[in-house]
């Protein structure tokens, strides 16, 4: 029997005490309500009725009862229990890693919480990179693919695919990646992010100023300084190259304007960025569940209308090249 004054009070009116965690750990002990538990969860239904230990209990506010749950994460229990008994300001939402936002998803799995706690989800699962790894990213994916979340997936496994540098192997010996993520999963990123990566190398090749005088010099330096990511050994991101790219056409733009000290007329080549779409590259979870053995790219595409590739681009400018 734990301390009175180690409980955390998530219902004030709980008459049920659920100590979280492995003995030989430090445990959590959370006061909840039985009846809200039993509403959000079909396992914890089951678990305070008849014929299950727990339902041969009297349950009272006033004599909260024990309930051990010894396989289970304490820190995602705690943020669990505070989402269904709508208390959000008591949930960590931004010093949450990967890891722990998969573990918690593993446990929603586990008690069935999925409609319960889908805003808890859905916030957690937001598709963002500041602060995140792609490692943190992979988790994230593989907690979409636990909850179901398809639009979560294909959002997170696109950033992974444009911010990633190198080879996926490291992630495919992770157990718990190689467990939850659909069997062809790195190899679809493997292959649509060498895709990406050669229509970039392509468009640079293509780009440049005609002209050999001195002026040219800082448009030729930037686009060699984003070649040189493509040489022999260098992996640098889709997005650091993307982000190259936009200064190559400043340069160019800027370039325009500059009088030539050699009394020639700046032109450059137009500089084409690759015309493909977070839709049209990202992974399709319900078709990696449906097909598991397949090794082409994913057939699911979204038929996307002017506005929607516009809407697309705007995006990927707005909130990752600058």
């Amino acid at each position: 029997m734990g301390d009175d004054s180690d409980i955390l009070e998530v219902s004030p009116v709980g008459d049920i005490i659920l100590v979280v965690g492995p003995p030989e750990e430090e445990q959590v002990r959370l006061r909840v309500s039985s009846t809200i538990l039993r509403s959000a969860s079909k396992v914890f239904d089951a678990m305070f009725s008849p014929p299950w230990v727990e339902s041969s209990r009297t349950l009272s506010l006033e004599a909260p009862k024990d309930v051990e749950l010894p396989e289970d994460d304490s820190e995602a229990m705690k943020a669990i229990c505070y989402a269904i008994h709508h208390r959000p300001d008591m949930i960590p939402f931004v010093d949450v890693n990967g890891k722990q936002i998969l573990q918690a998803a593993r446990t929603i799995d586990k008690y069935d919480l999925g409609t319960a706690t889908q805003l808890l989800t859905d916030k957690w699962l937001r598709p963002q990179l500041q602060g995140k790894s792609v490692e943190d990213l992979l988790y994230m994916a593989a907690a979409a693919t636990v909850v179901e979340n398809y639009e979560a997936f294909s959002k997170l496994t696109w950033l992974v695919m444009i911010t990633h540098e190198g080879s996926y192997r490291r992630f495919q010996n992770d157990e718990q990646l190689s467990e939850l993520l659909p069997r062809v999963t790195f190899v679809l990123l493997a292959e649509r992010t060498f895709l990406i990566r050669e229509q970039i190398f392509k468009a640079l090749h293509g780009a440049g100023p005609e002209q050999t005088c001195q002026c040219v010099q800082t448009v030729k330096n930037e686009i060699e300084s984003v070649r040189d990511g493509f040489g022999a050994g260098n992996t640098i991101s889709i997005l650091k190259a993307l982000r190259g790219m936009v200064k190559v056409a400043n340069a160019q733009d800027a370039l325009e304007e500059i009088s030539c000290s050699a009394n020639r007329r700046h032109w450059c080549r137009e500089l084409r960025f690759p015309d493909w779409t977070e839709s049209e590259t990202s992974l399709c979870l319900r078709c990696l569940q449906n097909d598991p053995n397949m090794e082409k790219a994913c057939e699911h595409k979204k038929e996307l209308s002017y506005n929607d590739r516009y809407r697309e681009k705007r995006e990927l400018n707005t909130l990752y090249l600058y």
